[in-house]
């Protein structure tokens, strides 16, 4: 990793916001093939606490951004709880996700979690790294974080009603099987720095105590790429499905030709993902509409070996 030359990009916006200094030449150099994962880790975090560590990043619209590029960043893509072994529905993170009748508070970020069993709507809530989690140096809790915590509550309550679970289930597109699942939504709060409470003990006992059994309150320090990142992509839901927003430089598909039909608007998002190679891109393009219009001949003419990495069986990653 030593020979990876590159420093970190303090013009945060431009020439685009996620831009990663150094990703592009590794891509040109492997051509149509996927760039190494470890390769994208060390880049993306480089980049991304250099962001933190800046006056810029108190800009949540700048934050939000840099996610939607590199979305394996927000947590829950395989739920809170612990690695599921089962890919998020739809393969990717939703962003500015709207829950029907609930207008002005809606989440930043929400990723649809599944296991066996259940089905977990994790509905995030990013502040910025300048939000305080306690005053001075008491153990007396911010205001910033209690309001932050209320917006948690009233997404809560929004699913504690009973007919807003249908609609949500219908709003979301959930297959069949998948609402077969007990729907169980968790709340996510991203706010502050850890050094506010790091070196307190009775901070870090309040700390403690301060989140519910359905709730992760955690510090933007502990952001790190989601293992399997390289598949998930970022996307809006409109009344025409699933758009895609934003993939990242290192994407990888599968053979499923079902997890890209959901999303449409793959080209636009490819075209404007300008630390992937252009090779790539074309190669990724080329693939998607193949395994999107026939994928019986896709799967003839392909390879298809299982890959097996931790708890998680892939099929063909490409």
């Amino acid at each position: 990793m030593a020979a990876i030359e590159a420093q970190v990009n303090f013009d945060f916006r431009h020439p685009f916001v996620g831009h990663l200094p150094g990703y592009l030449a590794i891509g040109e150099a492997a051509g149509t093939d996927q760039p190494g994962w470890d390769e994208y880790t060390f880049l993306l975090m480089r980049q991304w606490h250099g962001l933190l560590d800046t006056p810029i990043s108190a800009e949540e619209q700048l934050l939000h951004e840099f996610l939607e590029r590199h979305p394996s960043l927000l947590p829950g893509s395989d739920s809170v709880d612990g690695t599921s072994g089962h890919l998020p529905f739809p393969m990717a993170v939703i962003s500015k996700p709207k829950l029907p009748g609930l207008s002005d508070r809606q989440p930043d970020f929400m990723w649809i979690a599944t296991d066996s069993v259940a089905l977990y709507p994790i509905l995030i809530e990013i502040e910025t790294p300048h939000k305080k989690w306690f005053y001075g140096d008491r153990a007396e809790i911010h205001s910033d974080l209690t309001h932050a915590q209320g917006q948690l509550a009233e997404w809560r309550a929004w699913f504690n009603r009973g007919r807003n679970r249908t609609a949500f289930l219908d709003d979301y597109d959930i297959s069949r099987e998948l609402r077969k699942r007990k729907l169980s939504p968790r709340f996510v709060l991203i706010h502050g720095r850890r050094s506010d409470y790091e070196n307190s003990e009775s901070r870090l006992q309040k700390r403690a105590e301060l989140q519910r059994e359905d709730e992760r309150l955690m510090s933007f320090d502990r952001l790190s790429p989601a293992n399997y990142g390289e598949l998930y992509s970022c996307v809006h839901k409109t009344q025409d499905g699933y758009q895609i927003v934003a993939v990242p430089p290192c994407l990888g598909l599968l053979q499923k030709a079902e997890d890209y039909r959901r999303s449409n608007g793959w080209d636009h998002a490819l075209d404007n993902c300008h630390d992937m190679a252009p090779a790539r891109r074309d190669y990724l393009k080329e693939q998607i509409k193949i395994i999107r219009d026939d994928p019986a001949t896709y799967g003839r003419t392909h390879y298809a070996r299982i890959v097996k990495r931790g708890s998680l069986r892939m099929r063909g990653q490409l």
